[in-house]
């Protein structure tokens, strides 16, 4: 299930873009790159006054939303680059929450790769 990320820039009320998270092949150690990890990446490089705001929104087969919430490996990535407060997801209501928790669960993918 992929992620789409969208990019907010609040002063000018606009959308400044939008993305994916993308599955990689089998010759990676990983299942794909989460949607966290290229948000973070795109503000690094195209945010140098740290002012987008960073949406990421999933959608079940169904094409009824769901909400994300990082997993372990994106909030420590968050902390790291003190993006805990700029990245939302959207609940039921479709309000703003904070994507990045205290305690995150692991996701689907790595509970069955390590048995857990």
């Amino acid at each position: 299930m992929q992620s789409i990320i969208t990019f907010y820039d609040p002063k000018r009320k606009t959308i400044v873009s939008y993305g994916s998270s993308r599955p990689c092949g089998h010759n990676h150690n990983r299942f794909s790159i989460h949607a966290e990890h290229i948000a973070i990446n795109y503000c690094l490089k195209n945010d140098k006054k740290n002012r987008y705001k960073i949406f990421i929104s999933r959608f079940n087969k169904e094409g009824k939303h769901k909400t994300a919430f990082c997993c372990p490996a994106c909030t420590k990535l968050a902390k790291k680059y003190k993006f805990e407060n700029r990245i939302f997801t959207f609940d039921e209501n479709r309000n703003w929450i904070l994507a990045v928790v205290d305690n995150p669960i692991i996701s689907l993918a790595y509970q069955i790769k390590y048995d857990i």
